[in-house]
């Protein structure tokens, strides 16, 4: 298995269906990729998958990655399989399929994401909450044929959430609160450790870190070592903003037009 070598594109991907924000930030050079699931498509109105992924394409190329997301956990795994299929056919030189992993029943997504790699398609094994869960999907790609990138994707806001639940439910159990928070890892704890792993036994698959709420969890979720971050575009523009970085341009800027007339620029 080979070492797990630096990313040659951007470890920013985008992450909405809106396709305004998306060709302003791919026009700006800074993305590596994009996202899509269920919920990001409802809520811009798009019931045509296909034809939005082809407008993506239309935009970013044929080569740029487009996560498309198997949009049910309870789909056969032969239907899961046939779309799959359809999809990268559809979008040869962009689709990921993304393989939503219900915890209710992880062997199963697991058996579909080996069976793509072993078919050559790429996968982005998505709805990771835990490392256990991550950590699976890795291994299901191990023996993956794919030519390009697989990822595993962790969601930061909702295993936060995860967490909180799991302290509930230990506190009522009887456990002290300060153990029980001790004994639950949180999404920068699992990021690290799901990192570790993929190092020690050879991994070479990307990973994402997705539901994001704020700037914070992108850095640190960055300063871990996250390969990508998935970013809504709402959080793309908090993340360059700064009212005082607004304050040194003006400040710049007008030392130069004070005194434009009298300055030879080349």
């Amino acid at each position: 298995m080979a070492e797990r070598k630096p990313l040659n594109s951007s470890g920013i991907f985008y992450d909405s269906a809106n396709l305004e924000g998306f060709k302003k930030w791919f026009g700006a050079h800074i993305l590596g990729g994009a996202t899509t699931n269920p919920l990001l498509l409802q809520r811009e109105g798009i019931f045509n998958i296909p034809e939005h992924i082809a407008r993506m394409v239309n935009i970013a190329g044929k080569k740029f990655p487009i996560s498309i997301e198997i949009p049910d956990s309870n789909m056969s795994q032969n239907d899961m399989l046939s779309l799959a299929r359809k999809y990268t056919r559809r979008f040869p030189g962009n689709a990921i399929i993304k393989v939503p992993m219900d915890p209710r029943e992880p062997e199963k997504a697991f058996e579909v994401i080996y069976a793509l790699g072993r078919e050559g398609i790429r996968v982005n094994a998505t709805l990771g909450l835990s490392m256990g869960q991550l950590v699976g999907a890795a291994e299901a790609l191990r023996l993956s044929r794919a030519d390009g990138d697989n990822y595993i994707s962790l969601f930061w806001g909702r295993r936060d959430e995860a967490k909180a639940q799991n302290i509930k439910q230990l506190i009522k159990s009887g456990v002290k609160s300060k153990v029980a928070g001790e004994k639950v890892s949180d999404a920068a704890c699992s990021l690290s450790m799901t990192l570790t792993y993929l190092k020690t036994h050879n991994l070479p698959v990307r990973v994402i870190v997705g539901s994001i709420r704020g700037v914070d969890q992108i850095e640190k979720a960055f300063s871990i070592g996250a390969d990508i971050v998935t970013i809504p575009p709402k959080l793309i523009e908090e993340w360059m903003f700064t009212q005082r970085g607004v304050e040194t341009v003006d400040e710049f800027n007008n030392a130069y037009l004070s005194v434009k007339d009298k300055i030879t620029l080349i």
